[in-house]
């Protein structure tokens, strides 16, 4: 009997012989498909879209062509804007107001009387044609950009290519002192690196010289898929990418959708909406023992106290959000309406966002930081291209969902980023914080002064800062 078991035991062996290392290797398979799959970078997806007017035409390919662009005015134009502005109506402010209830109107009717009577807007649309501005059709609008190339670059030195994308209520033109820093850094005293950049500044559509979405729905990811496609017709296979407000959100998206394309992700304003148990143990013991949740001590002073600077003092300067993301509309029609209404409307954040204090001011700090020709040639080009509204409608396209659906929370930036933290910035996003999103940070500057406009406030720190990052990048 033990005679005859044997071949079947023998024939029994033979099958586990094989069949042992195949479950092996097969759950061997399954197990290096899951570690690939957990460690395979998540990504937007690309997508494509339409914002023309009407249906997408069904025959014929986009023009794609890169047509020269030049801002002109009119006398008509300028006629019409004395006009309104000699017609303006004012209520007085209460006493000692400051800018605690908004843009001060005995201040205001000083701002006024040099717009009508002293600012040049046709000296001012020389200044803004000094770079070259070019217009192209992308997903059925036209696309407004600067591109700006050094004019002289130094043997074996690499140009290297930058995005920088403004926000709300900025424009493409809050990097007219920045971009001579970037492009001719050996001219302004910034010649310690071998780093030079041609500097692409677009104005995103709805604001400026870029058209209006025709389609409800144009939110960042949408126009951080109509830059990659501008950067490519460009002829850029990879680039840097820069922002701040919107502009963050936006190239954050474009780090997020085509990583291959983003050599580096440089931001000064961090958008987080993960909140959860983490961050509020982190908030609770942060002010007493920072360093066992990784806080600073620059940290705890820009965060510290909590609630009066990230909730009270938000809540006090959010007010314009809330109607910007609902009615965006019915607020809009009268600032496109009124001058002196668009110019207290913007201004009013280019005093309190770049300085807090300056709430306590009666002229709201507004040219301690900046010349009125230089405000009010940025409230011109909202003016003059009467896109307000669709800035504003900006908001309502990108708060419409839940933030815990939005694809970008989901996504983390695994490019190399540089972050550059503003003292007088809305909100504080410590590093620790920021490693949530940003998973290759590479560099994080406590800057020493500067708010929210970064560019056109501090434009030599923001400069030194994207070129210590990008050296640092292109060293890696």
């Amino acid at each position: 009997q033990t005679i005859l078991c044997l071949p079947r035991s023998f024939e029994y062996s033979q099958k586990n012989a094989v069949l042992v290392p195949a479950a092996a290797l097969g759950v061997g398979g399954i197990m290096v498909f899951w570690l690939r799959s957990r460690h395979k970078i998540k990504t937007i997806e690309m997508g494509d879209g339409w914002w023309g007017s009407g249906e997408r035409p069904l025959k014929g390919k986009e023009d794609e062509s890169i047509r020269p662009f030049k801002i002109e005015t009119s006398d008509k134009e300028i006629e019409d804007l004395h006009r309104r502005l000699e017609q303006a109506r004012y209520t007085p402010p209460l006493e000692g107001a400051a800018f605690h209830y908004g843009f001060n109107s005995n201040y205001l009717r000083k701002v006024v009387a040099y717009w009508r009577n002293q600012f040049d807007w046709r000296k001012q649309v020389e200044v803004l044609n000094k770079y070259p501005h070019f217009r192209t059709t992308i997903e059925g609008i036209d696309i407004h950009f600067i591109h700006v190339k050094p004019s002289y670059v130094p043997h074996g030195r690499a140009v290297q290519p930058l995005l920088m994308v403004h926000g709300w209520p900025g424009s493409f033109y809050e990097f007219y002192k920045i971009i001579p820093l970037l492009t001719e850094p050996a001219g302004h005293g910034l010649n310690e690196g071998d780093v030079v950049f041609e500097v692409i500044c677009p104005s995103i559509p709805g604001y400026g010289f870029s058209e209006a979405p025709h389609q409800k729905g144009f939110d960042t990811i949408a126009t951080a898929r109509i830059f990659h496609k501008l950067m490519n017709r460009l002829g850029f296979k990879q680039y840097y990418v820069q922002g701040g407000d919107w502009g963050s959100r936006i190239t954050t998206n474009m780090a997020q959708m085509l990583p291959q394309s983003v050599k580096g992700l440089h931001v000064n304003l961090v958008f987080i909406n993960k909140q959860g148990l983490r961050r509020m143990i982190s908030v609770m013991l942060g002010a007493y023992v920072p360093w066992l949740v990784g806080l600073t001590r620059e940290d705890v002073r820009r965060t510290y106290p909590f609630m009066q600077k990230n909730i009270y003092d938000l809540l006090r300067e959010s007010g314009y959000l809330h109607i910007q993301a609902t009615k965006p509309d019915t607020a809009g029609c009268g600032l496109n309406d009124s001058p002196v209404g668009l110019a207290a409307y913007i201004l009013e954040k280019f005093s309190t966002w770049t300085d807090k204090s300056f709430l306590h001011q009666d002229d709201g700090g507004l040219e301690s930081k900046y010349s009125l020709d230089e405000l009010l040639t940025n409230v011109m080009i909202y003016w003059v291209t009467s896109s307000i509204v669709s800035s504003m409608r900006f908001y309502k396209e990108n708060f419409s969902k839940v933030p815990d659906l939005a694809v970008h929370d989901r996504v983390g930036v695994y490019v190399p980023t540089g972050i550059a933290a503003f003292p007088q910035e809305i909100v504080h996003t410590p590093r620790v914080w920021a490693k949530q999103n940003f998973k290759n940070i590479i560099t994080y500057t406590y800057m020493p002064r500067g708010g929210h406009f970064a560019a056109f406030e501090e434009p030599k720190l923001l400069a030194q800062d994207i070129m210590h990052f990008v050296r640092k990048v292109e060293q890696l």
